[in-house]
């Protein structure tokens, strides 16, 4: 069993912009990326073992239930922003951008059909709530807390309204290093305990940002797998399977205002 933790933009014609974190459930990982959604595709298959777990950052179900109502957040997006946690509509006023809304319905069906008899399983996934959520206990040194058999409420209202730094959307390059910096700190924390075979990328002067902020979202993708793959009570599904459904971390304090 393994983590295959994809992330990809939700236009195919994009090019680049695709990266896979490919994980163990001890935490061994390594990260490549892909050009188009064919290797992409390749790489999954070539990476599939018995009960992996498929991650995408891209809406999966969802998308049909609200063109039906003609909104543009799913239940589990507006229980996300209720919280705190910035999200994209998964749907937009512009009906020429929502051509794209099947890709990651489409893109399911495509992966288990490859997945050569084994049993896996696909799920959507949020990087950004993953990266608030990690963020806010390291900043208040309680990472540690994420490996006891207890369930505990690390969180608290003050969440709502924090703002790790900006490491996509930071239009300053020299303060989005620095915020990169940041998420490199956390990616590598030996209380997360990622072990990269080959070492994650640190972000400097000649770093491609938007691929290097690809890699770490896969990455981050990662995490909620492996505590999802080990059954830890802190990676939680939000929403449900017909209007669409999230894989993050939660603990106490989040899980029961997502429910």
């Amino acid at each position: 069993m393994n983590i295959i933790s994809v992330d990809l933009p939700w236009n195919p014609n994009n090019r680049g912009r695709r990266a896979l974190a490919i994980a163990d459930l001890d935490g061994n990982i390594k990260v490549m990326p892909a050009n188009d959604d064919d290797e992409m595709l390749r790489l999954i298959t070539e990476n599939i073992e018995q009960e992996s777990c498929v991650l995408l950052d891209i809406p999966i179900e969802g998308c049909e239930e609200l063109l039906k109502k003609g909104e543009y957040f799913r239940p589990a997006d507006k229980a996300l922003l209720c919280q705190g946690i910035s999200i994209q509509p998964t749907l937009n006023k512009d009906v020429n951008k929502n051509k794209y809304k099947d890709r990651g319905k489409w893109l399911k069906k495509r992966i288990q059909s490859i997945n050569q008899g084994k049993r896996i399983i696909v799920q959507e996934i949020y990087p950004y709530a993953i990266y608030k959520f990690l963020a806010y206990l390291k900043d208040r040194k309680l990472l540690q807390h994420l490996d006891s058999d207890r369930f505990d409420a690390l969180l608290d209202d003050g969440f709502r309204t924090y703002w790790p730094p900006k490491y996509k959307r930071e239009k300053n390059r020299e303060k989005r290093l620095e915020n990169m910096g940041y998420l490199y700190s956390l990616l590598t924390d030996t209380d997360i305990g990622l072990n990269f075979g080959i070492p994650l990328h640190y972000p400097d002067a000649s770093s491609n940002l938007g691929q290097l902020s690809d890699e770490y979202d896969a990455c981050l993708g990662a995490i909620v797998g492996i505590y999802f793959a080990n059954n830890s009570n802190y990676a939680c599904i939000a929403g449900d399977s017909k209007s669409g459904n999230l894989l993050i971390l939660a603990d106490q304090w989040l899980a029961e205002r997502l429910a």
